[in-house]
């Protein structure tokens, strides 16, 4: 990632995931595992809890809170957390704590294209639907649905951003996973008639996906050290489940990298034990097996020249 998107006071986990490209305004923080989708914009002095997943295209607003508050315990006995700190009970003999604090939540999940405005605080365990837009200083505690408009403390639903048929439309589009150049032709101010040309679209983008796939190809985006193989190819966004088909790769050429004992695949045909998309960094995988076992040997960046197979 350009480290010119990520402003110098920003603070980002080293465990977290950011998606090609995604802005970071200063202040701003990233906690542990947290998911950024490409093209999100996270404002200045923002805090993104750990473990949230944030879809594409989305535009966090400054102060804006996301997975740090925490919602009372409404069926306890006390909103306090003595309940459930052993602390407070270390004095009392063989004290009862099994299953005394709250269930565990589940991670925020914040949707596609979504808007949070200034000062919003969205609470753990809250999931907002793609294409919703949250005011300015809501309190959302709970899960917001799809293109709905959300406000207030705490966030209720104003108005839906379109009717129930054009947000099918919109979910079943999956826009959000191309390229702001793909869609330069689209008329933004117009959604629906953008709707019924995305289709086509991306029909077009995985059509030429599908031929770069039927050619020689590098693990050209990066080594390993464990016998995985990743590559891309300059329309992979566009096509995540091309190699659903495909079950082996055909070796046509590979040349030890500097590593000590780096193995060599010799030419020939590889089965796969997995094939799978990395959608954050927009990479296929690919781990190979060698005589039944998977393979483990190094390969480095750019030795490797394959093509994909299906064999009987």
């Amino acid at each position: 990632m350009d480290a010119k998107l990520v402003a110098d006071s920003a603070t980002v986990a080293e465990d977290s995931q950011l998606g090609q490209p995604v802005k970071i305004y200063g202040n701003a923080v990233v906690e542990a595992k947290a998911k950024i989708g490409k093209y999100s914009v996270i404002s200045s002095n923002s805090i993104i809890g750990a473990n949230s997943v944030i879809g594409n295209y989305c535009t966090i607003g400054a102060n804006t809170k996301i997975s740090v508050d925490i919602p009372a315990p409404q069926s306890f006995f006390s909103t306090h957390s003595f309940q459930y700190s052993s602390k407070h009970f270390k004095d009392v003999k063989n004290y009862p704590k099994k299953n005394a604090s709250p269930e565990p939540l589940a991670p925020t999940v914040i949707g596609n294209d979504v808007w949070i405005g200034t000062n919003a605080s969205i609470c753990k365990g809250v999931t907002v639907g793609t294409g919703a837009i949250i005011a300015s200083g809501s309190f959302v505690a709970e899960d917001v649905p799809a293109y709905a408009e959300v406000s207030g403390n705490p966030a209720k639903v104003v108005r839906y951003r379109f009717d129930d048929e054009t947000i099918n439309q919109f979910l079943n589009s999956g826009w959000w996973e191309l390229e702001p150049k793909d869609m330069s032709d689209l008329d933004f101010q117009n959604p629906l008639d953008s709707l019924e040309r995305i289709n086509s679209l991306k029909l077009h983008l995985k059509l030429k996906n599908r031929n770069s796939l039927a050619g020689e190809l590098k693990n050209s985006v990066s080594g390993t050290n464990s016998g995985i193989i990743w590559f891309s190819t300059p329309y992979a966004y566009a096509d995540m489940d091309a190699l659903e088909g495909v079950n082996a790769i055909k070796v046509i050429s590979h040349e030890a990298g500097a590593e000590p004992n780096a193995e060599v695949l010799s030419a020939g045909v590889y089965p796969l034990a997995k094939s799978t998309y990395d959608p954050k960094r927009g990479w296929y995988r690919l781990d190979i097996t060698s005589d039944g076992s998977l393979f483990k040997g190094k390969i480095a960046k750019n030795k490797l020249t394959f093509q994909l197979v299906t064999v009987n």
